[in-house]
């Protein structure tokens, strides 16, 4: 286990795709009506928007409370995370049936409160570390993590009332601790359809809620091979792995609805032009029950200073740097 914490500690920053040459590939351009409805200067500077259903809340750095959000995106309450340690990332957020929950990665550890609660509950996921996780439901959580002593990654769906798992050898082909395919984990509204989207390559993999892969399905871009080099270096009693050469970004984040999947691209496509590629995210849609391709749009907002995504139906909420904002999807 020495060898995976070693492995999660130093997964480095990701360099972006130059674009200086055609890609291959263009976008269908959606007739789409985007229409802001709020936005809301922040106090402070925020980390990653989250909720359920109507329920919105915004975490901020320092892991020390979180905040709920009314539908002007105005503060209304603080959620303050009573959980006798200072939370070190990477950290997690969700929220499901007035509970708010807490995964820290590196202590394998899942922290749990009713919104009235006065204290957190926290629940041992796994030995080791993980390094991505869905929350399911109030005893239902997802993992992507490893298993003692194996630099292997592996999907794990953990009953945290009973302990019981189920394990998905979903790309865990290589043993490089997950760096040639770290990706985003995401899911739909229901919570039925699990979604894992490589960082650095062409792919949308769609799991069932028990890990059972559903298809494959590949992006519009034309990246199939990553080409990831891994270093394994010695300190002490630890086997350290590193990524050798800079790693190019395909996929930046993602995040789905009902309906369709979301993926913020990091590849200009041969019909964009270079300085609105450059200045707007672009954002690649997908249905979410065959993973076909449906068409992108620009979202009217400085890309430097996205932060994260929420949706919530046909509304989607964008955390900056700065402020929350929020558009109607039509």
């Amino acid at each position: 286990m020495l060898l995976a914490l070693g492995c999660l500690a130093l997964l480095v920053a990701v360099s972006g795709m130059p674009n200086d040459k055609k890609n291959g590939f263009n976008r269908q351009w959606l007739k789409l009506t985007l229409r802001q409805q709020h936005s809301y200067q922040l106090p402070f500077a925020g980390e990653r928007l989250f909720g359920a259903g109507d329920s919105l809340y915004l975490s901020e750095p320092s892991h020390r409370q979180v905040y709920r959000l009314d539908g002007d995106l105005r503060i209304i309450d603080t959620v303050h995370l009573n959980v006798n340690k200072q939370l070190k990332p990477p950290v997690n957020f969700f929220a499901g049936a007035g509970h708010i929950y807490v995964h820290e990665y590196n202590s394998g550890n899942v922290f749990s409160k009713g919104i009235q609660a006065a204290a957190f509950d926290s629940v041992k996921l796994s030995e080791g570390p993980f390094v991505k996780s869905l929350q399911l439901s109030d005893s239902s959580v997802v993992i992507r993590g490893f298993m003692p002593g194996s630099p292997r990654p592996v999907f794990m769906r953990i009953n945290t009332h009973n302990g019981e798992q189920r394990q998905s050898d979903i790309l865990s082909e290589k043993a490089d601790a997950g760096f040639s395919s770290d990706g985003i984990l995401c899911s739909n509204t229901k919570k039925d359809r699990l979604f894992y989207i490589p960082y650095f390559e062409n792919g949308i993999y769609c799991m069932d809620n028990n890990i059972r892969l559903r298809y494959k399905h590949p992006t519009i871009d034309t990246v199939f091979n990553s080409d990831i080099e891994v270093t394994n270096r010695a300190s002490g009693d630890m086997q350290k792995l590193y990524a050798s050469k800079p790693r190019a970004k395909v996929n930046k984040r993602a995040f789905a609805n009902d309906q369709l999947l979301f993926v913020e691209s990091e590849l200009q496509a041969d019909n964009e032009k270079a300085d609105t590629f450059r200045q707007y995210p672009v954002l690649d849609t997908y249905h979410i029950e065959t993973g076909s391709y449906v068409g992108s749009f620009y979202l009217p907002v400085d890309k430097r200073n996205v932060l994260s995504y929420y949706v919530n139906d046909a509304t989607l909420y964008v955390l900056l740097k700065d402020q929350v904002v929020s558009f109607t999807l039509n």
